[in-house]
């Protein structure tokens, strides 16, 4: 049985690269059994029209993890309420699945505002393993003096969901950006709808 679960929460609009090469590395890094990619329908600090359909993305994402036994698309905000807050998931799926051991996967940028997030000492009582952001390297959060925050040398993503959608919309090459059957689901919307 599946034991231990890395949480790695996102719109993943879409998911990339950046995020896949993430994945694995904390796979590997922390022995996991499987990595959950939980979708958020929307996250508190992004606005609806900004992000693309639920439903749309959660099928791309799953295409990709249909393939890859060890990384799972979870849609189990597709059951909550909004506003969809990290720590109300993280209670929720601590209650369904107690004999589970949840490690959560989060960027440097998500650390160092995660003071502002909702219920946020719940989610420092789970292990968090923050990978580093390009954006974010020369800035020090004071939360990775938490002793449930650990700093990993993980690869830097310089891939970003912006960029992907940015090309698309002006007819720029995405293939190196994301796999391939991503890259057709995005490229031919009849197949997502």
């Amino acid at each position: 049985m599946d034991k231990s679960i890395g949480l790695f929460f996102g719109t993943f609009d879409p998911l990339h690269n950046g995020h896949i090469s993430i994945a694995k590395y904390f796979l590997t890094k922390l022995n996991l059994d499987k990595i959950w990619l939980v979708i958020t329908p929307l996250s508190p600090f992004k606005k609806a029209n900004k992000v693309s359909n639920y439903y749309k993305r959660f099928k791309i994402i799953d295409s990709y993890c249909k393939k890859n036994e060890n990384i799972i698309c979870s849609d189990v905000e597709f059951n909550l309420n909004p506003p969809f807050n990290t720590s109300e998931t993280l209670e929720f799926l601590t209650k369904e699945y107690p004999e589970k051991d949840f490690t959560i996967i989060l960027g440097q940028d998500n650390l160092n505002t995660l003071h502002l997030w909702s219920n946020y000492s719940l989610i420092l009582d789970h292990k968090i393993c923050v990978y580093p952001r390009k954006s974010e390297v020369n800035k020090k959060s004071k939360l990775l003096d938490h002793p449930n925050v650990n700093l990993y040398d993980a690869p830097i993503m310089e891939i970003s969901s912006t960029l992907i959608r940015n090309n698309i919309e002006k007819n720029i090459s995405i293939s190196n950006l994301v796999p391939q059957e991503i890259e057709e689901m995005l490229l031919n919307n009849n197949k997502v709808c």
